[in-house]
């Protein structure tokens, strides 16, 4: 027994001209999508069926995390600057705010 489940337009895989489409269930486990275009006449189905996948989950699924990665020597050279302009900018700024009180 066939039921239509969806209709609505698509585009011909022939002349690209706006055709009716239609989803029908041919069975339990089989869908069909059928253009049929009016321009061209093209009568376009494919018949879809389920497929067992062929990976496993829980396997494939597993994801690594690598190790940190320590600084280098440049990285830990510029948080100390960065540490020491972040003090001396406090300290000029107390300054600056103690003279215009």
């Amino acid at each position: 027994m066939s039921v239509v489940v969806e209709r609505g337009l698509a585009r011909c895989p022939r002349c690209v001209a706006v055709a009716d489409y239609t989803f029908v269930e041919s069975g339990p486990n089989s869908l069909r999508y059928e253009v049929n275009c009016g321009k061209c006449g093209e009568a376009y189905c494919e018949v879809h069926t389920p497929v067992a996948p062929g990976f496993t989950a829980s396997a494939d699924a597993l994801v690594v995390i690598p190790p940190p990665v320590p600084p280098t020597a440049f990285e830990l050279r510029r948080r100390q600057a960065v540490a020491w302009l972040t003090a001396v900018g406090g300290r000029v700024m107390l300054r600056l705010n103690g003279i215009r009180h």
